[in-house]
């Protein structure tokens, strides 16, 4: 098998003249990027990065994130993503968790992170990108461009095996506080490979177009190193615009698209015959949330190309599951296991249950990473002998389809974001006003569902909801914080239990109304 450095090597040495990254009007040849990410590489050894050290990456899902991740694979480094969206909490837990030594953010994110940098003995060296932040307190020993600049284009990979930590991906897993997964060179190789066989790619021929954020597993691991994996080349988009998505696609004859379905819906929705032209589309996928089937069928009428489902995780490191590129796609169903992935369906006791019973989702084979960073017991309580759970309730049928019926665990799927409520429960908690919340998932046509926050106050504290918003936006990324506040005089209980159902109910059918 190849690890990521080879992978790189190997397309700096057949494709150098070719396209990898498209950002905006700047191109980067592989040529270019093997140059850039070995001086970047160097800049991190001469700050006693080593094999199998954490570097923090705080930056914008841009073509400086995708060559710090890459560096830090010349130098068997573990790189950890970000997201630029961080606010001072959440940067906080992964820097105590990871006790990373250097980090690279961005002349952007660089003023959420400087009030951080004492708190850390062990955060030695901080390199900004884009230009010095303006009374900072930064010298030229942080500023990473002029360093970059000094430095040689040729390094010699430390050699990597296929057990080494390829990546850490911060997601909660079961619960509300983030953990990092660990991603070995095993998982990254079979995960690119099994996704490149399932979606028919041609070597050095696809141009792919990434539209999500590459501090997760989706736009990083799917997208870019699935790119270098074949030799191909991904536009990345850092915002969503739809207009912007549309032209791109025709402009760069994009032939592989994917994200969630909010996407399709939004693409759907703003395309213009006359202006617009994707039918160099040769494969599309949407994951991440429950699929419309009667907007991916309009979206497949309108635009000959099949918009196949797909399951996957950041635990599982890839798409694992997928609906047939030839063959049998069964309506409401995530598809059939891929590659080297296998998926069972098991009971509260971990046993395989057979065809057509009801189940806990766990996936297994190469593509299943090695656990959480430095978190035994977390990662004890998912990843077992039969694979990893994935929390999810589903059921495979007599031919191998899964259906995903339910989720166990208790998250908030959001335009393709994972939002944990047990996270921003403790957070309102913080308010002075809060005596009692909670954290729900309401039905949303274009994301799926939206985080909402039910609250009683305490008596005699008086809030808004529009303050309790404010209050969540500047300690969380904005995607996780609530898009309303719901007051109630008393939570539903049942045996010591909160029964958010009955919020989501109550809210669906408007007997539960939003504060003004």
């Amino acid at each position: 098998m190849e690890c990521l450095n080879q992978m790189l090597a190997r397309n700096a040495r057949h494709l150098p003249e070719k396209d990898f990254l498209i950002s905006g009007d700047r191109h980067v040849t592989y040529g270019e990027f093997d140059r850039r990410t070995s001086r970047l590489a160097h800049v991190l050894e001469a700050r006693g990065v080593r094999k199998g050290d954490p570097v923090g990456l705080y930056l914008p899902s841009d073509i400086i994130m995708a060559e710090g991740f890459w560096a830090c694979q010349k130098i068997g480094a573990i790189p950890v993503p970000l997201a630029a969206m961080y606010r001072e909490s959440e940067l906080r837990n992964v820097m105590r968790k990871t006790e990373m030594a250097v980090l690279v953010a961005h002349a952007s994110t660089y003023p959420v992170l400087a009030p951080l940098r004492g708190e850390f003995a062990h955060l030695i060296s901080v390199l900004v990108a884009g230009g010095l932040v303006a009374d900072g307190g930064l010298d030229a020993e942080s500023d990473l461009d002029a360093l970059m600049a000094a430095e040689s284009d040729a390094f010699e990979p430390v050699a990597s095996s296929p057990e080494d930590i390829a990546a850490l991906f911060f997601t909660s897993g079961t619960t509300g506080l983030p953990k990092g997964t660990m991603q070995r060179q095993r998982n990254q190789y079979s995960g690119v490979r099994d996704m490149a066989v399932s979606h028919r790619t041609q070597y050095g021929r696809e141009i792919y177009l990434c539209a999500s954020p590459l501090f997760n597993n989706l736009g990083m691991t799917v997208h870019v190193n699935l790119c270098m994996y074949t030799g191909g080349t991904v536009v990345l988009v850092e915002k969503w615009d739809t207009e912007t998505i549309l032209t791109l696609i025709g402009q760069h004859r994009v032939t592989h698209f994917g994200g969630i379905p909010t996407m399709f819906i939004y693409m759907l929705n703003g395309f213009d015959p006359a202006r617009h032209d994707l039918s160099s589309l040769r494969y599309c996928y949407a994951g991440g949330t429950p699929v419309s089937q009667v907007m991916m069928e309009r979206f497949e009428k309108q635009h000959g190309v099949k918009v196949l489902q797909v399951y996957g995780a950041t635990e599982s490191s890839c798409q694992n599951v997928a609906e047939p590129f030839e063959g049998v796609r069964k309506p409401g169903s995530a598809g059939i296991a891929i590659g080297s992935s296998r998926v069972l369906v098991v009971d509260d006791e971990r046993r395989i249950l057979p065809p057509g019973e009801v189940g806990e989702v766990a996936l297994a084979g190469d593509c299943v990473a090695a656990g959480y960073w430095r978190d035994p017991e977390a990662t004890a309580a998912v990843f077992s002998d039969v694979g990893w759970l994935s929390g999810d309730i589903g059921r495979i049928d007599e031919d191998g389809y899964l259906y995903i019926v339910d989720r166990k665990k208790d998250v908030i799927i959001s335009g393709g974001h994972n939002i944990y409520p047990l996270e921003i429960e403790e957070l309102l908690y913080r308010h002075d006003a809060v005596a009692m919340c909670a954290v729900v998932g309401v039905p949303e046509e274009a994301r799926g569902e939206i985080p909402v926050g039910v609250v009683v106050r305490k008596p005699g504290v008086d809030v808004t909801g529009a303050e309790l918003i404010a209050w969540c936006r500047a300690n969380v990324a904005a995607y996780k914080a609530p898009r309303q506040i719901y007051f109630i005089d008393e939570m539903p209980m049942g045996n010591n239990k909160l029964r958010k159902r009955e919020l989501v109910d109550g809210i669906v059918a408007g007997t539960i109304t939003p504060a003004r």
